[in-house]
């Protein structure tokens, strides 16, 4: 939620839309990790992961694509990022944009926070996307959210596909909250 002020007035402003999840395909190296996935559409949307790391494992590079549905069946690439999670986890300046989507899961959940990840459980629970985070412009739409976590060498640790859709049928009026103060 995004809170504007001025001249004592303030307006608090919602995204238009919300995100739906339908399904996510995945698979992971079952000699590195357990991983276990479930989503929840009940009055939200909201995914929960265990994952069960089975050993220290040193430099992991993720790699994010976003796919809209143009027509039935096909997606197009809206965007795709590679990043060094070891280098984004010390370094506060490497890739804003994934920082930023990292911080968010942090809130729901024990994700690891430094290098090398060590061994034991990390969790996601009830994450629901905060709209916030996404462009006000993306269109009514399937989409597909593909994840890839892999070792030096490209030694698959995760790779999945998360779908879901952009509803945008809670309407376009933005103004949730008008007060003077």
């Amino acid at each position: 939620m995004v809170i504007y002020y001025a001249c004592q007035t303030s307006v608090m402003l919602q995204r238009s839309f919300k995100i739906v999840f339908v399904r996510f395909d995945y698979e992971f190296n079952a000699k590195l990790v357990d991983v276990k996935i479930e989503l929840q559409n009940s009055s939200k949307s909201a995914l929960t992961v265990v994952v069960n790391t089975l050993e220290t494992i040193n430099g992991v590079d993720v790699t994010g694509s976003v796919f809209l549905e143009t027509e039935p069946g096909n997606y197009t690439s809206f965007i795709s990022r590679t990043v060094d999670l070891c280098k984004m986890l010390k370094d506060r300046n490497v890739d804003p944009l994934s920082r930023s989507i990292y911080q968010d899961l942090q809130r729901y959940g024990k994700l690891f926070k430094e290098c090398p990840i060590q061994k034991g459980t990390y969790t996601l629970q009830d994450y629901v996307v905060d709209e916030e985070l996404l462009p006000s412009f993306l269109p009514e739409t399937n989409f597909k959210f593909s994840l890839r976590l892999s070792k030096p060498k490209n030694q698959m640790i995760f790779k999945g596909s998360f779908y879901g859709r952009i509803d945008k049928s809670k309407g376009f009026n933005n103004l949730k909250l008008f007060s003077m103060g």
